[in-house]
């Protein structure tokens, strides 16, 4: 399927914008582990700790992706009637937020059963990237990339 212009240029514009912060986010878990304001004294957990955020990274964006896929679906099939429209876009919105949950269950009970801490660094590092998509959207306002 091909995406809209104003659709592939949002969704780009956001996977962009949730690497950036996934680079910021392990620069500043580096930083934080270097100063000791956090813990992650073996060398697993900074390893942990860069996967939890790009492995929730790459879950958000490809949500982001699915979501982008499932509107322009929905447009396509806005001749034919708004019913589909709305079961096919609230059926994509279940599905996206399942993998998104598990994704959350395995940041969670992932590191606990490995490092024993219940929330640790490498479970923040894999939680924050569920908050890119609206941080990128709202920088690609304020730098008028796109509009409200």
């Amino acid at each position: 399927m091909k995406l809209d212009i104003d659709i592939r240029r949002l969704a780009n514009g956001v996977s962009v914008g949730c690497a950036v912060l996934c680079l910021i986010e392990i620069g500043v878990a580096l930083a934080l582990s270097a100063f000791g304001i956090i813990t992650l004294k073996p060398a697993s957990q900074i390893i942990a700790s860069i996967l939890a955020s790009v492995g929730g990274t790459v879950v958000i964006v490809g949500c982001f992706w699915w979501m982008a896929s499932a509107l322009q679906q929905a447009l396509n099939k806005e001749e034919d009637g708004g019913e589909q429209v709305k079961k096919g876009v609230t059926t994509g919105y279940n599905k996206r937020l399942m993998a998104q949950g598990i994704w959350i269950v395995i940041s969670i009970f992932v590191p606990k059963a490995i490092y024993g801490d219940f929330v640790s660094a490498v479970t923040i590092c894999g939680l924050l990237p569920l908050l890119f998509p609206r941080i990128a959207i709202l920088g690609l306002q304020k730098a008028g990339r796109i509009n409200t």
